[in-house]
């Protein structure tokens, strides 16, 4: 990994600790307490000293020494350990709570800015690896800033505490343990720079197993239909080899750096004993008692350097974890609110679609030239073969994307200078891919009005067609649909659709083939309840199926993206056109 990326990485873990100023003075008082802790954890080697100077000062002088003349030191040990378990424990609680609060800002404000993003990220983006993100990804941060961050202000706690005191004691023998510091510090840079890269791979690949883990279990059905097993394993065994292989890589850099660690500490160790103590016996060193806690805080200095190098492993993880989130915030919506926007004003009246033409990325044209009026009251119907360019008319209404070319106007302005919120909460929206979330059927159909009492869930459920079918699950509308709403089928998932559409009340309300699953009696059920609704709101409705859209007042025919026709259904039968053509079919007339 080049500098360039390291920096990167680094940025990145950085940028995500802006979630801890909110909870900063719980962190100090951890970390205070952190230092409070250490402290009464090292004093226990200097007390320790003491008694060690104190007798054999008294066996070189001839002195006796009575019990109380070690009470005080006892004593002073027996509060070091009750002064080390409440500051450890004030430590403990104090930073583990801040990092759990970190790290329910930043899943919250992480999902928050997902739902911002465009329809066309989720679209070229697989489910699994955002899930990834969301979930392990966090929770890698929360570890970092619970656990890592903690041990490393721990360590830098402990590390300046002892060389605070052995420079106290004795400068000389103090420096002799920091010589062999800067073949620490290169061989925790060479770690560092080798294992990162394990660690991006090794995530990337979590992503992707996530990814395909979601898919097949939600499509585990078709897998079995069409005895797919063996080559889904195949998929699933190859993602995790590289997960494995990241992983095996990443160890195998561990270690080779654990010896580094130990080398590291034999020489600093090996230097203390030889040359120490020489120095204490030639008498020009410090004496047996300073010698002695040397020696005990030299031992404590050993089990930080292998405690750095398990940190500096879960940084490297935090770190890609890091990257991954950041990758997302960094990513900004196109189709945005612009500086100006501002809510409309009165009730919805006309909305005209002028010139408009549109294409998905790296896709040529779906649609191009597209003039349509629809009005307050009115319904409009589109049509058109498989491809026509019909969703993605829909998706333009509601502004998933915006257009190429043309404009839309809601009321005369254009729909960019509308606030999205304020937009698609006059719209009511009806795809033909009917999507339930798990939770009961009611749940779903409040799902854009939670405040909806249980009446007007039962009318909505009855102008869609749905009440009947309701009522007969076992516990109807406290029935739990499954995830997707796998339990229902589809003319039932579609029809919930379609109620909670109309519970929204809304001014505009858009039905992309929103009864092509339903038999033609339910169909006709539905059409005749709709009509209650059409007269104070604008309707776009778009089939496949021409006897959905027989009694709009008008019609218009897309075929590879263009208007070919429009008018009534008796006038564009009796042109004898596409219209006619897909009529004759139908209908068999």
């Amino acid at each position: 990994m080049n500098t360039q990326e390291t920096r990167t990485l680094g940025r990145a873990l950085w940028r995500l600790v802006r979630f801890a100023r909110p909870h900063a003075r719980r962190i100090l008082l951890g970390l205070a307490a952190n230092a409070g802790a250490r402290f009464f954890d090292l004093l226990p080697m200097i007390v320790v000293g003491r008694v060690v100077d104190t007798v054999s000062t008294a066996l070189r002088d001839g002195q006796t020494l009575a019990a109380t003349d070690f009470l005080w030191a006892g004593l002073l040990v027996l509060g070091t350990f009750a002064g080390l378990a409440v500051f450890q424990s004030v430590s403990d609680y104090t930073l583990d709570s801040a990092a759990q609060k970190i790290r329910h800002d930043l899943r919250v404000e992480l999902y928050t800015h997902v739902q911002r993003l465009d329809v066309s990220y989720f679209e070229s983006r697989q489910t699994g690896d955002i899930m990834a993100v969301l979930a392990g990804d966090v929770d890698n941060l929360e570890r970092f800033f619970s656990d890592t961050s903690t041990s490393i202000v721990r360590l830098f706690i402990t590390f300046t505490g002892i060389y605070g005191i052995l420079f106290w004691l004795d400068w000389h023998l103090a420096l002799l343990l920091f010589a062999p510091m800067p073949i620490a510090i290169w061989a925790v840079r060479f770690f560092a720079t080798r294992v990162s890269p394990q660690y991006r791979k090794a995530r990337k690949a979590v992503g992707e197993i996530n990814s395909i883990l979601e898919n097949n279990l939600q499509g585990m059905h078709v897998i079995q239909a069409y005895s797919a097993q063996d080559h889904q394993t195949g998929r699933i065994r190859q993602r995790s080899e590289e997960y494995r292989d990241a992983a095996v890589r990443a160890a195998l850099e561990r270690s080779r750096f654990v010896p580094l660690l130990y080398g590291v500490a034999g020489m600093g160790y090996a230097l203390l004993i030889g040359v120490g103590g020489w120095m204490t016996f030639s008498g020009i060193g410090p004496s047996v008692g300073d010698f002695t806690t040397f020696v005990l805080l030299a031992m404590r200095l050993i089990l930080p350097l292998f405690v750095f190098g398990m940190l500096i492993n879960q940084i490297q993880q935090s770190e890609a974890s890091a990257l991954r989130i950041t990758e997302i915030f960094d990513t900004a919506p196109t189709v945005r609110d612009e500086a100006a926007a501002a809510p409309l004003q009165g009730a919805l009246e006309r909305v005209e679609v002028r010139d408009m033409c549109f294409a998905y990325p790296d896709r040529g044209k779906v649609l191009c030239g597209i003039d349509l009026t629809l009005e307050r009251g009115r319904v409009l119907g589109v049509v058109g073969p498989t491809g026509a360019g019909k969703s993605s008319l829909a998706k333009l209404m509601l502004r998933y994307y915006d257009p190429m070319g043309g404009e839309i106007l809601v009321n005369g302005r254009p729909l960019a200078s509308v606030p999205l919120d304020s937009w698609r909460g006059r719209i009511g929206y009806v795809s033909q891919e009917a999507y339930l979330f798990h939770g009961t059927v009611a749940e779903n159909i409040r799902l854009g009005s939670p405040s909806a009492t249980d009446d007007d869930v039962r009318r909505a459920a009855r102008l869609a067609g749905a009440a009947e079918f309701i009522e007969a699950l076992p516990d109807g509308y406290g029935t739990l649909v499954g995830d997707r709403g796998m339990k229902l089928s589809g003319g039932q998932r579609q029809r919930i659709s379609l109620a909670r559409a109309i519970l929204r009340d809304p001014e505009f309300l858009i039905l992309d083939e929103a009864t092509a699953s339903v038999d033609t009696r339910t169909e006709e059920v539905i059409q005749n309840n709709l009509k209650e609704l059409r007269g104070d709101r604008i309707t776009l409705a778009i089939a496949h199926r021409l006897s959905t859209v027989r009694q709009c007042d008008e019609i218009v025919v897309i075929v590879d993206g263009v208007i070919v026709e429009r008018g009534t259904h008796a006038e564009l039968v009796g042109a004898g056109g596409v219209y006619a053509g897909l009529w004759q079919v139908q209908s068999g007339e």
